[in-house]
Order: structure tokens, then C-alpha cells, then sequence
């Protein structure tokens, strides 16, 4: 009998809700018990008759008036042509902003305060004029120079007249 109500509960376990374990224990136990095995017929020959109850309740209830009974509590005003989207867009936010003014003027001063925060901290601009062409001039009256333009800066070649 101890062990009867230890596998009480799991007569009435669906399938799949016991383990494998737990299954080849009631297996075993209701192999050996004779109370057991009669108080799982009971149930199974049970199992059905709620739901066909149910079933029946309903059957006999008449649930043609039932749309008609919806219908009468639906207020008459929520039948109304719906605006278009646009007017009902912009008038929704006219009601939004005229709720929430500080919202508004908060939301639109936000990009313009952040702007002036950044130009105190960074400063103004400062303009750099474009840097000037190196101007090299190599003056010699013996020797004929040679100014390449390079990317490192100017070279002067110095030679002598007569091409050494």
C-alpha cells in the first residue's frame, strides 16, 4: 500500500511525461498490483466522458443571436469613415505637440544648443592660408645650377660651365 501512493500520480501522466525510469517502475508496479491496474481502468473508461459533456452543453446552446448580442454593444460612433492617413498623421501630431509643448521646444532647441557647445569647446575655425610655392633662386655666375622640384622639397644641382 506504501508504494501504491507513490504510483498514484503517475497513473494519470500523459504520454510522454514520465521518464523512461519512471515508466518501467509503474510498469513493474502495476504488473504486480491488482488495486492499482483497476484504478487505471477506472480512469481510462473516465477519460472521455468530460469532454463529451462539454460537447453536448454545447450542442444544446443556441448561439444564433450571439453576433446580434455583439453587435449591440459596439458603440454607434465607432463605425465612422476613417480619415486618410495624412490627415490623420498631421492631426495627431498638431494634438501630440499642443500636449507636450516643452517636449517640442526642447526637441527643436537639442540640435541648436549642440552646436553651440561644440563651436565654444572647438573654437572657431581657423583659416590656414594655402602654403606658398617655395620660391628658390640660385644666383652664380660661374657655376650653372640645376633646380629640381621634388616631393622631399627642392635640389639644386650645381656644375661647373663646362658640364663637370
Amino acid at each position: 500500500m506504501k508504494e501504491c501512493t507513490r504510483y498514484a500520480r503517475m497513473l494519470g501522466s500523459r504520454p510522454g511525461e514520465l521518464g523512461p525510469e519512471e515508466e518501467a517502475r509503474l510498469a513493474a508496479h502495476l504488473a504486480e498490483c491488482a488495486a492499482c491496474r483497476a484504478r487505471l481502468a477506472d480512469d481510462q473508461a473516465t477519460a472521455g466522458w468530460l469532454s463529451e459533456a462539454l460537447e453536448l452543453a454545447a450542442a444544446r446552446r443556441d448561439f444564433t443571436a450571439f453576433a446580434d448580442q455583439v453587435m449591440e454593444r459596439i458603440p454607434a460612433d465607432a463605425w465612422k469613415k476613417e480619415e486618410s492617413p495624412r490627415k490623420g498623421l498631421l492631426r495627431s501630431l498638431r494634438a501630440f505637440l499642443g500636449r507636450h509643448r516643452m517636449l517640442a521646444v526642447a526637441s527643436a532647441l537639442a540640435p541648436v544648443l549642440a552646436a553651440a557647445a561644440l563651436y565654444l569647446f572647438l573654437g572657431p575655425p581657423s583659416v590656414t592660408p594655402e602654403p606658398e610655392e617655395p620660391g628658390v633662386e640660385v644666383v652664380s655666375e660661374t657655376l650653372s645650377p640645376t633646380v629640381l622640384d621634388t616631393s622631399d622639397g627642392p635640389i639644386v644641382l650645381v656644375s661647373d660651365p663646362d658640364g663637370t
